[in-house]
C-alpha cells in the first residue's frame, strides 16, 4: 500500500500542526513526509517495529483527521 499526502498530487504537502498528534502518529508522519509523502506499509513496519495492527490504526487516524489518503495496490 501507499500512503500520500492528501495534496501530493499537486506535489505540495500539505502543512499539518503536528503539536495534535500523539507520539506514535508523529513518528509515521515523519517517516512519511521524509519520504516525500509515499510510503509502503511494510516500509513503516520494518522501520518503526510496529505490529502490523498498530501501523494499520495508526494509518486510519491519520486518514480520518485528513492527514494522509490511503492508496491500495493489488
Amino acid at each position: 500500500m501507499t500512503f500520500l499526502s492528501p495534496k501530493e498530487e499537486k506535489k505540495e504537502l500539505k502543512v499539518i500542526d503536528i503539536s495534535k498528534l500523539d507520539d506514535d502518529e508523529k513518528k509515521i508522519y515523519e517517516i512519511i513526509k521524509g519520504r516525500q509523502g509515499s510510503a509502503y506499509q511494510s516500509d513503516l513496519i520494518k522501520e518503526t517495529q510496529f505490529t502490523k495492527v498498530k501501523i494499520t490504526r495508526i494509518l486510519d487516524k491519520l486518514e480520518q483527521k485528513g492527514i494522509l489518503e490511503r492508496k491500495r495496490r493489488g
